[in-house]
């Protein structure tokens, strides 16, 4: 590499990275210069508003009221159980080292598939199980009022009003833009610049709301089932780790009167074993009467998730780097030679390591960058009442 070191990789694929989040800086973040062990949970900590009293001489002066600043911070746990890498050859290297354009192309995309890898993770904890409030737009209705909707219904939760952004969907995105009120010179605050996302700022009390195509709908896989009717107990075919309270629909269906194959949403209400289940059209209602057995059929997991939508307490991000780096090299297939560099981003203050090494017998190179993290989002547990932890920063927008 005649032109380039490693550092300069790290942290031209850092500033990329960080771009590519959205909302990045709206997460309570908890970067670790040190390392972090694979698998292990770790306490992340969300600050609070503190409470405003009144000076009282008599109880005390200034000093009435207090507040403990251990108690404006609420843990949470984070398991770190995100390993994300991406890698270069020499051949590779040596082709983009004297080519700012391809080394800038290069890097953008390194910076992208660990941003990709990121939201794709967040955005799976944004379920009901984890964010119970949510408001419920088909993509093409998704537009300003959709969004102002979300503001009230985020208001009277009483979430924090500063700091809030969101990510939605490109159909939603397209919505958004279709609609003139958003694309007025009042509302639109929009410069996309070379995005080819889009990003739209100031938009119903958030900062910003970003388009993110391969936002995962977080739906479940479809399996094999058959009903009794005389019990209305659903037995899956498989272990079907499905809980009480999920929003479920049977896709296909032979038989069961009484239910509505396809597009109806019913609601888990017990789960006897691993793979049995009682269904009712309400959350929390009485069991479905089944009529006839169902020979047949498919169940599935559904949240059709189109945005989602947070203040900072809403999701907590714990980031560092593997704590077994030679372990890790091996990992990676490192021989006994290589070499580990770690860098930490002044701005953010992330911690990637890239670990350099050359294969044995053919003298050709690779460099793997790489760092670990976990993410915790809501209340976390579908068992915790709503409103728990941090249950009412976060808001999801789903199309049915």
């Amino acid at each position: 590499m005649p032109t380039l070191t490693v550092d300069e990789i790290l942290q031209d694929t850092m500033d990329a990275f960080k771009v590519r989040v959205p909302g990045l800086n709206r997460m309570s973040t908890d970067f670790r210069g040190n390392s972090l062990k694979l698998n292990k949970t770790y306490t992340g900590h969300i600050a609070s508003v503190p409470e405003v009293t009144s000076y009282d001489a008599a109880a005390g002066g200034y000093q009435n009221g207090a507040t403990d600043i251990r108690t404006l911070l609420t843990d949470v746990d984070v398991t770190v159980d995100q390993h994300p890498k991406v890698s270069l050859s020499a051949s590779h290297l040596n082709q983009i080292a004297d080519d700012k354009r391809a080394y800038d192309k290069v890097v953008a995309n390194m910076g992208f598939a660990l941003a990709k890898n990121m939201v794709t993770h967040i955005a799976g904890k944004f379920s009901a199980r984890q964010v119970s409030q949510s408001s419920t737009y088909t993509t093409g209705n998704s537009d300003y009022d959709a969004i102002e909707a979300i503001r009230s219904a985020m208001n009277t939760k009483k979430a924090s009003p500063i700091g809030r952004v969101g990510v939605v969907n490109t159909a939603v995105a397209s919505a958004l833009h279709l609609d003139d009120r958003v694309l007025s010179a009042d509302y639109r605050g929009q410069m996309d610049g070379g995005n080819a996302y889009r990003v739209f700022q100031n938009l119903a009390g958030f900062e910003s709301v970003s388009e993110w195509p391969e936002l995962p709908t977080n739906n479940g896989t479809a399996l094999a089932v058959t009903i009794e009717a005389d019990d209305d107990v659903v037995t899956v075919a498989s272990a079907h780790g499905l809980l009480v309270g999920d929003r479920i629909t049977f896709p296909t269906l032979t038989g069961g009167a009484g239910l509505t194959a396809a597009s109806v949403i019913y609601f888990v209400i017990s789960v006897p074993s691993a793979t049995t289940l009682t269904v009712s059209a309400t959350a929390g209602g009485s069991s479905v009467a089944i009529t006839t057995d169902a020979t047949a059929g498919t169940i599935q997991r559904v949240e059709h998730l189109t945005g989602m939508f947070w203040e900072p307490r809403a999701i907590a991000l714990v980031a560092g780097i593997p704590d077994d780096l030679d372990g890790a090299a091996q990992l990676f297939g490192a021989p006994p030679t290589y070499g580990i560099t770690t860098l930490t981003d002044a701005d953010t203050g992330l911690t990637m390591a890239a670990i350099s090494e050359s294969q044995q017998g053919t003298l050709k190179g690779f460099l793997h960058l790489t760092f670990v993290y976990g993410v915790s989002v809501g209340r976390q547990l579908s068992t915790a009442p709503d409103g728990s932890l941090t249950d009412y920063a976060a808001h999801r927008l789903i199309s049915l």
